[in-house]
């Protein structure tokens, strides 16, 4: 079996060496439990060429927090959010503003006369810019979320299976980040179910500290695997305590 590093060594060892190549991951949590900042110290691991999809934070953002950690950061990052705002949100900021001020005749014409072609499919974007990497290569797609508030999830479920399916064929690796108990249960467990092995970041409060976790809930065809990680945060990124 070819394994490659999913950037945690009591990870690793406790998946008997890292992942197998050609495998999805699905990462989960509440918000602040960390999904975002697993994403980077995965996508910082590995010899695989690395493309980091993101639609929350600026590129410096994330470059940002792996060179505090020491991380690598030659990789490639695609801002799916910065592609949102320029193709969409733009567009409403400015229509708000003309009902704002008054629309005018000459307003209006000014906007229809801009770039009025039809709005890009960013989820079709996402699974056409992941089918031209060249393998194996490993893909960080944070996150779900994005895709599932501004699509219909039949389309996302289909998206996720065509890059999954693209993943296996070339033996490369893709983790995708998503907030746990926020979708509809059928679409989460469709979603878990397209998955190879999912993760689970969690926290509870002992006085007043954290204790934090990372439980691993799947991996396909090795339930054996299935336990919890009692891990830490401190300067060198996810490590067990």
């Amino acid at each position: 079996m070819k394994l490659t590093s999913i950037g945690i060594k009591a990870l690793d060892e406790h998946l008997g060496g890292g992942v197998q190549k050609g495998s999805t991951l699905l990462i989960m949590g509440n918000p602040g439990s960390g999904t975002e900042f697993f994403a980077k110290q995965f996508a910082s691991t590995g010899e695989e060429a690395v493309t980091y999809f993101t639609s929350t934070e600026r590129d410096e953002d994330v470059l940002n927090i792996m060179r505090e950690y020491g991380w690598k950061t030659d990789i490639s990052i695609v801002n799916i959010g910065s592609k949102y705002y320029e193709s969409v949100l733009a567009k409403k900021l400015e229509i708000s503003r003309f009902r704002q001020e008054g629309i005018s005749l000459s307003d209006i014409r000014r906007f229809e006369d801009k770039d009025m072609h039809k709005e890009e499919n960013l989820l079709t974007f996402l699974s056409y810019e992941i089918s031209k990497l060249d393998p194996p290569f490993r893909v960080v797609i944070d996150s779900l979320d994005f895709f599932l508030e501004n699509y219909d999830s039949a389309e996302v479920l289909m998206a996720m299976r065509t890059i999954k399916a693209h993943t296996q064929r070339s033996e490369s690796v893709t983790l995708m980040t998503m907030l746990k108990g926020v979708h509809e249960s059928r679409i989460q467990s469709s979603i878990e179910d397209l998955a190879d092995v999912i993760l689970e970041l969690d926290r509870e409060k002992e006085g007043h500290e954290y204790r934090k976790y990372v439980m691993v809930q799947k991996v396909r065809n090795r339930p054996v695997m299935v336990g919890i990680i009692p891990c830490a945060f401190d300067e060198t990124g996810i490590k067990p305590r």
